[in-house]
């Protein structure tokens, strides 16, 4: 049979507390908020931490990457057209023409179209890979009017300013793509 404690002072609470046990409370509503708040901003911290040190640190991600999801609304754009290079044909540029159709002996084929011409023709050779559209790509923005040229001797093409073929001596690269008509 079980044995019957006598009363003491913690047998008597106030009317109105609610205690379990000798001394624990109920927990308070809310109060496992806390805990994750705190786990939530951490995790913050280091999410914006490391986004950041990759962006310091990497050449492959940088700040323009996320200009179009920063941007700030800006001006509607005025009637005036930006005003472009006149095309010319610039016998003293050099035009490489790469072959990017998988086909053989384009390059060989435009380069002479080219030089008959007008044009400069130095390198003809096979492209690394296929393009779908035929580019003619200039370094400088001087060249702009020499590679709007070439696109018109052409009859077709598009036009990039770009530092990727700044290394070679030419200073236009036409890039055949599977848009050529042959």
């Amino acid at each position: 049979m079980a044995e019957k404690t006598e009363r003491d002072q913690f047998d008597d609470l106030a009317p109105g507390l609610d205690r379990r046990g000798v001394h624990r409370a109920p927990k308070r509503r809310g109060a496992g908020f806390v805990p994750f708040a705190w786990a939530a901003l951490a995790t913050g911290a280091l999410v914006v931490g490391g986004v950041g040190t990759l962006i310091v640190t990497s050449d492959s991600i940088s700040m323009k990457d996320f200009e179009g999801i920063f941007a700030l609304p800006t001006a509607a754009a005025s009637a005036t057209p930006k005003a472009t290079a006149v095309p010319t044909v610039d016998p003293a540029s050099v035009v490489n023409v790469l072959n990017a159709t998988g086909e053989t002996g384009v390059a060989t084929a435009v380069g002479d179209q080219i030089a008959t011409e007008g044009w400069t023709v130095g390198t003809k050779s096979n492209a690394s890979e296929t393009a779908e559209q035929t580019f003619i790509y200039y370094g400088n923005p001087s060249l702009e009017g020499a590679a709007r040229g070439l696109a018109q001797s052409l009859g077709y093409g598009e036009i990039k300013l770009t530092d990727k073929y700044i290394e070679s001596s030419a200073q236009l690269t036409l890039v055949v793509g599977l848009d050529y008509a042959g």
